[in-house]
């Protein structure tokens, strides 16, 4: 992991005429060494479970840092991955939540920008804050989960 810093300076004549506030964050990011322990663990969980799959990490952002296809994985698994893992960062949240929630009293929840409602896409977390996601697809939803959950699980 790494830790960036993030600092900005605020000040306005009108509300801050006698003094100015700076204020400082800083953010946890997955390294490449974290996206390439995630694409390792999401493999050795596919290949245990017989699955070819895509396999998508992004980072804090939603951004794609790595991806992997595995051999004889769909090629229409590719944007899948891709949007599962982005859902995940987005929402905080591992995307067969949101599967349950369109299946039961909530079909409107599938309408959420950017969000798809399969399972499959889980947040990398440190601590409780989100440093990312992990998105896989091309298997039964079932290991889909379990692949992305052991991933996401690799990586404190």
């Amino acid at each position: 992991m790494k830790k960036l810093l993030l600092s900005a300076a605020l000040g306005s004549a009108t509300l801050f005429s006698a003094f100015s506030v700076s204020a400082t964050l800083t953010q946890t990011t997955l390294s490449w060494s974290d996206a390439e322990k995630l694409l390792k663990t999401a493999t050795e969980k596919a290949v245990s479970l017989e699955a070819s799959v895509c396999v998508a990490v992004l980072d804090r952002s939603g951004q794609l840092l790595a991806f992997k296809r595995m051999d004889n994985a769909p090629v229409g698994c590719i944007d899948s991955a891709i949007k599962k893992g982005r859902a995940a960062v987005l929402y905080r949240t591992p995307t067969d939540k949101y599967m349950a929630r369109a299946n039961g009293q909530e079909p409107a929840i599938a309408t959420l920008p950017g969000m798809v409602p399969l399972g499959g896409g889980a947040p990398v977390k440190t601590g409780s804050d989100v440093v990312g996601g992990v998105g896989v697809s091309g298997s039964a939803n079932p290991n889909e989960v379990a692949i992305a959950n052991a991933a996401a699980e690799s990586v404190k």
